[in-house]
C-alpha cells in the first residue's frame, strides 16, 4: 500500500458542504439511493442512506444537536454524531471525533477503520486519509491514482466516502536503530472521520444530480 503513513469548528460544512476533489456522477435519485444502501457503509447500527429504526430514532429524540441544516436533524450516540433527513429519516452522514488524542489513538482508528473499510484509496497532505467506493464497492488506490493520472477521476462515479482527518501526521512508527535517538512524540490533537455521500446528500438537499 502506497500510504505515507483541523477540525472545522463549522460542522455543518463538514456534514454537508465538503465535496471531494474526486466526487463523481451520479444517477437519478431512486438508483442513488439504492446503490448507496447497497454498499452498507456505517458505524455501530446507522448505515447511510438507511433508514433509523425504532431504537434509533427514540435515541434521537432524546440526544438531539444544534445546528442542523434545514430539512435536517442531528443527535448523538454516544460520541458519534449522526445526521439525517427530517422527512425520510434516512441517514445522510455520520461523524466521530477526538480531541486530545494521541498517536496510539490515532493508530487505532486508523486500524479500526481499515478493518471496516478495507484499504484507503488515498492520501493528502499527510494528515488525510480517504476510503472511495462507487456503486460496485471500494475503488482501490491503483485505479485512483490511475485515473486521476489522466484527470479522469470523475470517471470513478465515487458516490460515498469516508475521510479520517488527523492534526498528526498519519505515519507508521519509525523503525528502533540501536543508539540512535528515538524521535518524541507528537503533541496530542484532534482526530475525526466522517462517513457520508456527497451525491446523495446533494439529492436530498434539493439539488439536481449530474
Amino acid at each position: 500500500m502506497m500510504i505515507k503513513c483541523r477540525l472545522s469548528t463549522v460542522f455543518l460544512v463538514l456534514f454537508l458542504g465538503e465535496i471531494f476533489l474526486f466526487s463523481g456522477t451520479a444517477g437519478a435519485a431512486g438508483s442513488l439511493l439504492a446503490d448507496v444502501v447497497s454498499l452498507q457503509l456505517g458505524w455501530n447500527g446507522y448505515v447511510i442512506g438507511k433508514q433509523l429504526d425504532g431504537v434509533q430514532k427514540k435515541v434521537a429524540e432524546n440526544n438531539p444537536l444544534q445546528g442542523a441544516y434545514e430539512g435536517t436533524y442531528k443527535f448523538a450516540d454516544a460520541d458519534l454524531h449522526i445526521v439525517a433527513d427530517l422527512k425520510t429519516d434516512r441517514v445522510l452522514a455520520l461523524y466521530k471525533q477526538k480531541k486530545k488524542a494521541d498517536k496510539q489513538q490515532l493508530k487505532a482508528m486508523v486500524v479500526e477503520l481499515m478493518g471496516r473499510f478495507g484499504e484507503p484509496t488515498t492520501m493528502a497532505h499527510d494528515k488525510i486519509l480517504y476510503w472511495a467506493f462507487n456503486k460496485h464497492g471500494s475503488v482501490s488506490e491503483e485505479a485512483f491514482n490511475k485515473a486521476k493520472k489522466v484527470q479522469q477521476t470523475t470517471e470513478l462515479a465515487i458516490i460515498a466516502t469516508v475521510k479520517l482527518n488527523s492534526d498528526m501526521e498519519i505515519t507508521p512508527d519509525p523503525e528502533k536503530v540501536e543508539g540512535q535517538v528515538q524521535q518524541a512524540e507528537p503533541a496530542p490533537g484532534t482526530i475525526y472521520f466522517i462517513i457520508t455521500s456527497d451525491p446523495l446528500l446533494r439529492s436530498f438537499m434539493g439539488e439536481q444530480t449530474q
